[in-house]
């Protein structure tokens, strides 16, 4: 029911706010109201790829904001008022917080992101994984190692 919800209540959402907006606002502010986001967002997402970048120069971890910018970026380059105000509550430092407190656990440090950088870039030729060799029964239980 959710997801019913979600794929047809969503652009429905949009027209019936678009129509409101028309009839309030007129069409020709209406589309500029639209047609504005898209560059708007090409610049958030730009600005957001060419920090990310430099931090990757850097080998550093890029901040968590940044996704959010990305994100934001994406949101603001697609039509809409609803993806335009959920592109702005993605750039509100407090909002961004809240948000990635679910993924604050997972193993950024730069020092793991360093050694898993240096790692591959000095030609290593290990390579984890299960050798299945061609003359091997894949039904013989003893022929694949676990």
């Amino acid at each position: 029911m959710l997801k019913r919800l979600l794929i047809f209540g969503y652009p429905l959402l949009e027209v019936s706010t678009a129509w409101a907006l028309i009839i309030w606002l007129g069409f020709g502010w209406t589309f500029v109201i639209y047609v504005s986001g898209i560059p708007i967002g090409w610049l958030v997402f730009k600005h957001a790829g060419r920090r990310a970048l430099d931090a990757a120069h850097r080998q550093e971890v890029p901040p968590a904001t940044l996704a959010f910018q990305v994100l934001a970026g994406v949101l603001f380059m697609i039509p809409g008022i609803w993806t335009d105000i959920f592109a702005l509550l993605c750039l509100i430092p407090y909002l961004q917080k809240r948000m990635s407190a679910p993924f604050a656990n997972m193993s950024t440090s730069p020092g793991n992101i360093n050694w898993r950088m240096s790692s591959w870039s000095q030609g290593s030729e290990i390579i984890e994984g299960v050798v299945i060799h061609e003359n091997d029964d894949p039904f013989d239980s003893g022929s694949i190692e676990r």
